[in-house]
């Protein structure tokens, strides 16, 4: 497994590291939508320093994106952080935002303690979006 979960308070840390596959990266956002503290979520910082490859294409990058509308519609509350360096993975990072499956603000920092200044600064401002129909929030 190339990735851990750090679960903070009211929020979560996730580490990638060495050799990340797609499936692996599916794998951990299942894990962090699956946990009982998803609901009371307020930021996610993935940070991917640590990633010597990471398998990257435009499909995967669009199912991904895919696979966060249903989450973030039921918590809409949740401001998202990437820590990362490698331009590869910034480009994938920005093509997903660019894709406007999600209206969550989305960051990207060179380090991390630009993400976690900006997720406090942030989340003393942020106002979700307002809920839809069936939606709890």
């Amino acid at each position: 497994m190339a990735f851990e979960l750090i679960w903070e308070q009211r929020g979560v840390y996730r580490r990638y590291f060495g050799d990340v596959t797609i499936a692996e990266r599916k794998r951990s956002f299942e894990r962090i939508c699956a946990d009982p503290r998803f609901d009371d979520l307020r930021y996610t910082i993935t940070d991917y320093l640590n990633v010597d490859s990471y398998e990257i294409t435009d499909e995967a990058t669009e199912e991904i994106a895919a696979l966060h509308v249903g989450p973030l519609q039921s918590n809409p509350s949740i401001l998202i952080t990437a820590v990362v360096t490698d331009d590869r993975i910034i480009a994938a990072i920005r093509y997903f935002i660019a894709l406007k499956f999600t209206e969550q603000p989305y960051e990207i920092f060179p380090a991390l303690d630009g993400a976690r200044s900006w997720i406090a600064a942030a989340r003393a401002r942020y106002v979700p979006p307002p809920p839809r129909p069936g939606r709890r929030v």
